[in-house]
C-alpha cells in the first residue's frame, strides 16, 4: 500500500511538472527512492516504463494544445522538453499516426494515442450504443465557467451540484427527466470558456421565464453510454475517465468538431419533488452520455466495451 502510495504522489507530480525538466534522477530524488527501485515499482503498477508515461503524457498534452490553440509547432515542441519541433513530429507521428501539422487540421478528432494521467482505477463495461438523435429541442439555463485546457472536462463535480441546484430552485417541478449539454466555446492560451446548459425538453405547455437558453439537435449521430443505478455512486470523474480515457480510445471512434455533450438524467417513477435540491442524484435510476461522432452508416449498431 505503501509504494502504491507513493506511485501515486509521483503521477501528481509528473503531472504537475510536464513542462520541467523530468530527467529520471529528478524523479528519483522526489520519490525517495533509487532509479532503479522506482522504475520497477512504477512498471509493476502501471504495466509502463517512467519514461515511456512521461512522453505519453507530455505529447497528449501537445494533442491538445494542437486542437484547440494556434501556438507554433516550434514553441509546443519546446514546451514539452523536446530538443527540436523534428524530434517532436517524429515522436507524435509514432504515436498518434499523423503528424502534428495534420492532427491539428483533422476535421474530427479520434482518441486513438491519447494518454490520460494514471489512476488509481479500474475501468468498468457500459452499454454503448451508436444512434442518431433524429430532433430534439431543449430548454433551460446557460452557466459560463473558466477552465484549463489539459483537464476541463474531469473537474466538474462542484460546478454541475451547483448548476443543477440553481436549476431546481429556479423550477422545482417534478421530472421524469433532465439534459445537460457540454461544450467549450473559446479558448484563450491555456485557459478555455466552457458552456454547461442545464435543460429540458422544449415542450409547448411548458413556460418558464427564466428558462432563455436553447438548444435544437437534428439528425446527429452519437456514441450513447449508458450508466446504470448501480454505478451511479462512483465518482464522476470515473465515469468521465472511463468514457474518454479508455472506452472511446478503444473504439476509435472520431468525435465530431463543434458539438456538445449531452448528458441525459432519469429519474425514478416515485421521489419526494423536495429532494431534487438537497439531494437529486440518489433520486436518479438511470444516466446516458452522449458524444457526437462522425460514423460510417454499417457501424450503426449496438456494442458494449
Amino acid at each position: 500500500m505503501f509504494s502504491e502510495n507513493v506511485i501515486t504522489d509521483i503521477i501528481y507530480w509528473i503531472e504537475e511538472n510536464l513542462e520541467k525538466d523530468l530527467k529520471l534522477e529528478n524523479v528519483s530524488q522526489k520519490s525517495g527512492y533509487s532509479k532503479w527501485h522506482l522504475q520497477r515499482m512504477f512498471k509493476e503498477q502501471t504495466g509502463l516504463t517512467l519514461a515511456s508515461y512521461i512522453r505519453a503524457r507530455r505529447l497528449s498534452c501537445a494533442a491538445v494544445e494542437l486542437r484547440l490553440q494556434r501556438t507554433p509547432l516550434l514553441d509546443i515542441a519546446l514546451k514539452y522538453r523536446f530538443d527540436s519541433q523534428q524530434t517532436f513530429s517524429r515522436a507524435f507521428k509514432k504515436l498518434f499516426n499523423m503528424t502534428p501539422y495534420n492532427y491539428r487540421r483533422k476535421e474530427n478528432w479520434l482518441a486513438h494515442g491519447f494518454t490520460l494521467p494514471l489512476r488509481k482505477f479500474k475501468g468498468f463495461n457500459l452499454d454503448i450504443e451508436i444512434v442518431t438523435i433524429n430532433s430534439l429541442s431543449l430548454i433551460g439555463i446557460e452557466h459560463i465557467y473558466k477552465a484549463n485546457v489539459i483537464d476541463w472536462n474531469f473537474i466538474t463535480e462542484k460546478p454541475r451540484e451547483f448548476y443543477w441546484e440553481n436549476f431546481f430552485k429556479t423550477a422545482n417541478y417534478k421530472y421524469d427527466r433532465v439534459f445537460a449539454t457540454h461544450n467549450i466555446l473559446s479558448k484563450n492560451n491555456n485557459e478555455l470558456t466552457v458552456k454547461y446548459a442545464t435543460m429540458i425538453e422544449n415542450k409547448s405547455d411548458f413556460y418558464n421565464p427564466n428558462f432563455t437558453n436553447q438548444a435544437k439537435i437534428e439528425n446527429v449521430k452519437y456514441l450513447k453510454f449508458s450508466i446504470p443505478e448501480e454505478l451511479l455512486k462512483l465518482d464522476y470523474k470515473d465515469i468521465i475517465y472511463n468514457i474518454y480515457g479508455i472506452l472511446l480510445k478503444k473504439l476509435n471512434v472520431p468525435r465530431k468538431k463543434g458539438l456538445a455533450d449531452i448528458e441525459e438524467y432519469i429519474f425514478k417513477d416515485k421521489y419526494v419533488i423536495e429532494h431534487l435540491i438537497a439531494q437529486p442524484s440518489t433520486l436518479l435510476k438511470d444516466v446516458n452520455y452522449y458524444i457526437p461522432v462522425e460514423i460510417a452508416e454499417q457501424r450503426e449498431c449496438k456494442t458494449q466495451a
